[in-house]
Parts: structure tokens; sequence; C-alpha cells
């Protein structure tokens, strides 16, 4: 599938292909049908001291604010359903991953 990705440290993005996600039991996949670049996106082109601090390694695939379909639920997923509507919320966190 395609992403937009940070690739390497300095100024920049590059549109790749990356593997499409196997879903794990407790999570879903989306697929993606609209996309907003942010604030964040724009520290991250540019690379300024906030984005060299904030992103520990590259690539990393970007793409934080987005709206699409529920494709694919894995087997503890209870809540959600294929064909489901959804956004992603970039500054609502599970308190386990780094954000």
């Amino acid at each position: 599938m395609r992403a937009l990705a940070k690739t390497h440290p300095g100024p920049g993005l590059e549109l790749i292909d990356v593997a499409e996600p196997e879903v794990g039991a407790g999570e879903v996949k989306i697929k993606v049908l609209r996309a907003g670049l942010c604030g964040t996106d724009l520290h991250l082109h540019g690379w300024d001291d906030w984005a060299a601090a904030a992103v520990p390694r590259t690539p990393q695939v970007i793409g934080h604010e987005f709206y699409g379909v529920v494709d694919e639920v894995g087997r503890n997923v209870t809540s959600v359903r294929v064909g489901d509507r959804v956004s992603g919320e970039g500054h609502i966190v599970c308190g386990t991953c780094r954000n």
C-alpha cells in the first residue's frame, strides 16, 4: 500500500510502498478514505528541532488525522464491526504507547 513517510532525518517526506498491516487480536484495520496534514506533519516535513526530538527513528509513516471504514477486526474486538465508519483522534491515547 502507499504511505506518506518520514524516511530519513532532514527536510522532506516521501510517498512509499509499505506492507499492508496484519490485524492483531485486539486491533482493527481501517481502509483510509481521507487523510489530513496537520501542524505535526508540517514540523516533520521541515525537520525542525521539535521533529528531531519527537521522531526516535525513521522510516515512520505519518498521518494521524484520517477518516475511513473498518476493513477487518481482530478476534477479540467486540465494539467495532467491518463496515463501520471511523476517524482517528490523535489526542486521546491508550497510556501504553509513546503518546
